[in-house]
C-alpha cells in the first residue's frame, strides 16, 4: 500500500461493484426488504401463533403438516439463502452473458414474494386480530 492512501468503505460503490445494473440492485433491495418484512411479522406476532403452525403443505393431512412456530423463520431464512446463492452465482456468470444476472435478481425477486405470500398465508390463517 501506498503511503498515506487511506481506505474507506463506500455503501453505493460496493453495491455497483457487486450488483452492476439498476435491475439486479433494484431487485435484490426489494428481495432484501421482504424478507425483513416477513422476518419482522413473525417476530411481531409469535406469542399470538399456536404452539405449533402449518408449514410442510406438500405432507399428507394431518399432523405430518404442522411445524414449531419457531420454523417459521425458515421462509425468511430461505430467501436470505436463495439471495446470496444468486448473488454469487450472478457474479460468476456475469462475464458468460449480461441477461443471466438479470434473470437471477429478477428470479430472486420472484422466489421472495412468493415466500412472503406463504408467510401472509400462514399468518392470517392463524392469528386472530
Amino acid at each position: 500500500m501506498a503511503g498515506n492512501q487511506k481506505l474507506t468503505f463506500n455503501i453505493r460503490e460496493t453495491a455497483e461493484i457487486l450488483v452492476p445494473d439498476q435491475l439486479g440492485r433494484v431487485s435484490y433491495g426489494i428481495s432484501l426488504l421482504l424478507v425483513g418484512s416477513m422476518a419482522g411479522l413473525i417476530t411481531a406476532t409469535l406469542s399470538k401463533l399456536p404452539v405449533v403452525v402449518p408449514l410442510y403443505f406438500t405432507l399428507p393431512w394431518g399432523e405430518a403438516r404442522l411445524a414449531s412456530r419457531t420454523m417459521l423463520y425458515l421462509l425468511p431464512g430461505l430467501g436470505l439463502v436463495i439471495m446470496g446463492v444468486n448473488l454469487s452465482l450472478g457474479k460468476v456468470t456475469a462475464r458468460l452473458s449480461p441477461l443471466l444476472p438479470k434473470t437471477l435478481s429478477v428470479g430472486t425477486l420472484v422466489i421472495t414474494l412468493m415466500l412472503l405470500l406463504s408467510t401472509l398465508g400462514i399468518w392470517q390463517s392463524l392469528v386472530v386480530l
